[in-house]
């Protein structure tokens, strides 16, 4: 089977797939959210936007150290982090799973993001013997989340790994790489599987009562959960730790594309910013929108989503001094700060 055959496939079962994504399977918002937090459920979210990128040679390790906002040559084969591809200003560009195996790194790049990562390291490689390879047309990537996910997976696989850990398992004629992912509130799974077995592995999880659902009713348990991504709370002009992507970046690695910034944070440990929630009166006009108070610009939206039971939310970098009594205006509707998370207290959970 290969990547149109599992595209096609997923059709079958009722995917909206638009701008290479999956937004949902035809079922009611809150249907889908509801699987991400009844007990001992499981939503199954296919990621299409997810890059796989294959890094070797032996010159390997140095080289994604010197271009990742995360430690790579201190990571043991079996273990992984989240790490960043920052600017020179040290803002956040990409986020990414870094998989250290024994003979090659893998990398599972967010949300479209591919093109630009592997650009960037592309431009660097000068005499280091380091190749590249797209696994896009070869590997495919679906997520397990809910409280479910671990009951679905033991029962499938035995042990599962730890965080920051990975295990690759016999599946089909090949392996799946099944690591440790918090998109949602009670977290689950990432599984990177051949496309010609993701079809297969589909079906297979479903029978074991997972809830095939979008990526519509991922973001929402993402936001709802308070989870940053590069693509909705990064990119230009955002530092990591305005983002809430802090986790991604060490303070004890040697030099790195954006790390005299970070080092320079560290140093001073004072930002003016910081990821909050917000709710919104309605959806804003328009996308990269400045919220403001009184006129004077106070944050930056991030993502934004329509939650059945809390309105639209969204999270945002914010300055510290707002508060919640604060009106602030974004997109020609009013915005108030909420804690994080905002799905704390919810009944769909």
């Amino acid at each position: 089977m290969t990547m149109t055959n599992w595209l096609e496939h997923l059709t079958t079962h009722g995917a909206d797939i638009v701008g290479g994504r999956v937004l949902a399977f035809g079922e009611h918002p809150k249907q889908a959210l509801q699987a991400f937090y009844d007990q001992g459920s499981a939503a199954l979210v296919p990621l299409l936007s997810l890059t796989p990128l294959r890094v070797s040679g032996t010159d390997r390790l140095d080289f994604l150290h010197g271009q990742l906002s995360n430690e790579v040559k201190r990571l043991k084969p079996g273990h992984s982090n989240s790490s960043l591809m920052l600017n020179v200003k040290g803002h956040a560009l990409a986020l990414m799973r870094v998989f250290r195996r024994q003979d090659d790194v893998y990398l599972a790049i967010e949300d479209g993001a591919g093109k630009l990562v592997k650009t960037q390291l592309k431009a660097h490689i000068i005499f280091d013997q380091v190749e590249l390879e797209d696994l896009s047309k070869k590997i495919s990537t679906m997520t397990l989340q809910g409280s479910g996910a671990r009951k679905i997976l033991q029962a499938m696989f035995g042990n599962l790994p730890d965080d920051g850990e990975f295990i690759e398992l016999p599946f089909a004629a090949a392996k799946l790489l099944i690591s440790p992912a918090r998109r949602s509130h009670s977290g689950g799974f990432d599984l990177h599987v051949l496309s010609r077995d993701a079809a297969g592995l589909f079906d297979t999880l479903i029978d074991a009562g997972a809830s095939p659902v979008g990526e519509e009713a991922l973001e929402t348990a993402r936001v709802s959960a308070g989870i940053a991504t590069t693509a909705g709370e990064g990119g230009e002009g955002v530092l990591p730790q305005e983002a809430g992507l802090e986790q991604a970046v060490s303070y004890h690695k040697g030099c790195y594309l954006g790390q005299e910034i970070m080092a320079r944070i560290e140093a001073r440990g004072k930002l003016h910013k910081m990821l909050r929630g917000v709710t919104l009166s309605d959806f804003p006009a328009g996308q990269g929108l400045e919220l403001k108070l009184a006129g004077k610009t106070v944050g930056r939206l991030g993502t934004v989503v329509r939650h059945p039971e809390l309105g639209v939310i969204a999270l945002a970098s914010l300055r510290h001094e707002i508060n919640p009594a604060d009106k602030l205006e974004v997109g020609g509707t009013v915005a108030t700060v909420s804690e994080l998370p905002f799905d704390a207290n919810l009944t769909t959970r």
